[in-house]
């Protein structure tokens, strides 16, 4: 199953990269998705940048061919073959 992740805003600035793709041989929960992140770019700050405990940080928004994870199962929701786009909580006002 194909994906690929295109990253937004700060974190495409703090990754260094405007997208990745990957080929992921089963299916997996976006939970394992962001552990993932964490081994390709061997940096755990992604994770503390998305995630805060076992919720999606206040203002990260994740979307699996354009549905809002929230609106599914959060952190449990299923990757799907396709688009995700992340993006990390804004600031500014």
């Amino acid at each position: 199953m194909k994906v690929e992740i295109k990253f937004f805003a700060t974190l495409r600035l703090y990754l260094g990269v405007a997208s990745l793709t990957l080929n992921l041989d089963k299916p997996i929960i976006v939970d394992e998705l962001i552990n993932i992140l964490v081994e390709k770019f061997n940096d755990k700050k992604v994770r503390e940048y998305l995630v805060e405990g076992k919720k999606i940080k206040t203002g990260t928004m994740i979307l699996i061919n354009g549905k809002n994870i929230l609106h599914i199962n959060g952190l449990n929701t299923v990757v799907e073959e396709g688009e995700i786009s992340i993006f990390p909580p804004a600031g500014g006002g």
